[in-house]
């Protein structure tokens, strides 16, 4: 009891130095990136390019099923006026159904996706890899909740934590079985404790099985906008790994996984941050005074993500010297990959946040018609791409669909009075300064190893 009691003391001295928890949700991404960078030096060396070709399609496909459902819970929750039991129980009870659905979907439907993916030997990887989606629905609502009331170092906590089970376990189940059946070990281990986190380490509405007929109308109001605009998210964020599947060897799949695995660890940010911490800041200036949105607007993102993006650019221009850090020779050309998803990181810095913010303001279609935007450039520029150069050249053109609606939704960010033009130009400065330093490193060490200063790596 006096150690409990000391924490607590400890815990109500400290927190106001931490602020909104953006330093502590920075810090820890930091700190997974460079753990998730020391255990790909272990597990690239235990297992072949091939075991994350097939990760590779299991996730594409169970993030398919996702988008294709998505319902837009989690911001509904953090926008929602009150938060009550009652609607949350129906969110809850509405979550449960569709992840039930998805389960059986992607459980006995398996053999259907590995054929669309020419790889029918990952059957069984994704009927078992269907089990998530029932974990993840029988999951309190508290997760939700405390991103609502701006809970974030709590959840940032939680998140290093299932890290580590899911970094640890991936290693020594590598060591052991040297397949890709690691991985998948890993990710169902990493839904049991998000399941039991959510039940005991943090505070949630009663669970019972609710479908109120006011709430269910509520959501549908939000959803029937949600998911269109999901849909079109499907196609700009997985048709690289169909592509890649269904043109390249499954190696090079693999390799693109890699590069994916890297992007997606500046993206978790990017998206973390938003929906942890500038969200709420900004719904909660809204609800309570919205005469100073515009303000909170720029001061609850500025500093992050200027860093974010000076970052992302260095990735853009030195993608390649990375991998050449990280990995071996098996995985020499992951690098052009990285820096071509970093168009759709840039992308992805500009739109999250206005997304966010013109919903909060009450105009859901933006997202929908953000997508259309992108989706309209994919099927002209990627088609125009395919054609005059492969394969290849459509992979560029889909990354760069993220940045094709990114004028929209600054004059969606004008129309309701939030637009600094200075500010969004900060972004692409701090972008072209970092992929400037990003390959001027890249280009010094080529230069270095072809003048034999350098052994090759």
């Amino acid at each position: 009891m006096f150690a409990v009691s000391s924490f607590r003391t400890f815990a109500a001295r400290i927190r106001p130095a931490l602020g909104d928890g953006s330093q502590v949700l920075i810090a820890s991404h930091v700190t997974r990136m460079a753990l998730r960078v020391g255990s790909s030096l272990i597990v690239t060396r235990l297992l072949a390019p091939e075991a994350y070709g097939v990760i590779g399609i299991v996730n594409s496909i169970a993030y398919i099923l996702g988008m294709v459902s998505d319902m837009g819970l989690r911001s509904y929750v953090i926008r929602h006026e009150n938060g009550g039991d009652e609607a949350m129980q129906t969110v809850w009870t509405v979550r449960l159904i569709r992840n039930s659905i998805l389960f059986a979907i992607m459980f006995f439907g398996a053999g259907i996706f590995a054929d669309l993916y020419n790889s029918p030997e990952v059957t069984l990887a994704i009927r078992v890899c269907a089990f998530p989606f029932l974990l993840d629905g029988l999951c309190s609502l508290s997760i939700n909740l405390t991103e609502r009331n701006r809970g974030v170092i709590r959840l940032t906590a939680i998140d290093f934590a299932k890290f580590l089970t899911m970094m640890l376990t991936t290693i020594v189940a590598a060591y052991f079985l040297r397949t890709y059946w690691a991985i998948v070990i890993a990710m169902l281990v990493s839904s049991v404790f998000v399941l039991i986190a959510s039940y005991t380490l943090l505070k949630g509405p009663p669970i019972r099985f609710r479908l109120d007929p006011e709430h269910v109308r509520d959501l549908w109001k939000f959803w029937r906008i949600i998911i269109p605009a999901s849909m079109i998210t499907i196609l700009m964020t997985q048709a690289n790994t169909v592509v890649m599947a269904r043109y390249f060897p499954i190696a090079e799949l693999g390799k693109f996984t890699i590069a994916s695995t890297l992007a997606m660890a500046a993206g978790g940010l990017i998206s973390e941050y938003v929906i942890r911490v500038f969200m709420p800041r900004f719904a909660a200036a809204n609800r309570e005074n919205p005469e100073t949105a515009k303000d909170v607007y720029y001061d609850a993102k500025r500093n992050i993500v200027l860093l974010l993006a000076f970052g992302v650019g260095g990735l853009l221009g030195g993608g390649e010297l990375l991998v050449r850090i990280l990995y071996n020779d098996q995985y020499l050309g992951a690098g052009l990959y990285l820096s071509l998803l970093c168009l759709r990181l840039l992308g992805q810095l500009y739109g999250e946040p206005v997304q966010q913010a013109v919903v909060t303001k009450g105009f859901v279609r933006v997202a929908l018609h953000a997508n259309m935007i992108r989706l309209c450039w994919i099927m002209l520029a990627g088609f125009a791409a395919y054609i005059l150069a492969g394969p290849l050249a459509l992979v560029a053109a889909l990354c760069l669909a993220e940045l094709s609606a990114v004028p929209y939704l600054l004059w969606q960010l004008k129309r309701f009075g939030l637009l600094r033009l200075k500010e969004e130009t900060f972004i692409l400065g701090a972008a072209a300064a970092g992929a400037a330093i990003g390959f001027a490193c890249y280009a010094g060490v080529e230069a270095l190893i072809a003048a034999g200063i350098i052994p090759n790596f």
